[in-house]
């Protein structure tokens, strides 16, 4: 079982801010991982929490809004595939580690941070360095795709 920590891609994608590709991509991800052994962790009114239930209440076309809701009934209220951390629960972020990200991204290494051997998956290649030379587990978007799904 691999434990994921995802950024807002998944939401952008889902939204078809990528276009149709992205979109069908982020479908698959939202059917498959309920049934998966797989788990995501977020922090609970983080920017990827808040971005899901911004799509559910969208006025996005309504298959965004229905695959939103399938988000939330097959996998956040899957206590299963989806841990919820509350935000005092989250890891402290060491100085040296937030001098290296933006802070906007702090709470993701937060999350990674507070379940061990938890994988970040991000767009930001940023980010993605600054976390691999921290010596923590991160994969692309499309790592994430092509291993997992």
């Amino acid at each position: 079982m691999a434990v994921f920590v995802i950024n807002e891609w998944l939401w952008s994608d889902l939204a078809g801010s990528n276009g149709p590709q992205a979109q069908r991509e982020a479908f698959i991800v939202i059917e498959k991982l309920p049934v998966s052994d797989h788990q995501i962790v977020f922090i609970e009114g983080s920017s990827f929490d808040q971005k899901a239930w911004n799509l559910c209440k969208s006025t996005n076309p309504m298959i965004v809004q229905r695959i939103a809701g399938a988000y939330v009934a097959n996998l956040r209220q899957n206590s299963d595939r989806c841990l919820i951390l509350k935000p005092e629960a989250a890891a402290p972020l060491p100085d040296q580690l937030a001098s290296k990200i933006k802070p906007d991204d702090h709470y993701l290494v937060q999350t990674q941070l507070s379940v061990a051997g938890a994988i970040l998956v991000t767009t930001d290649n940023p980010l993605r360095e600054a976390v691999g030379e921290a010596g923590l587990n991160c994969l692309s978007r499309e790592e994430f795709l092509a291993t997992y799904f």
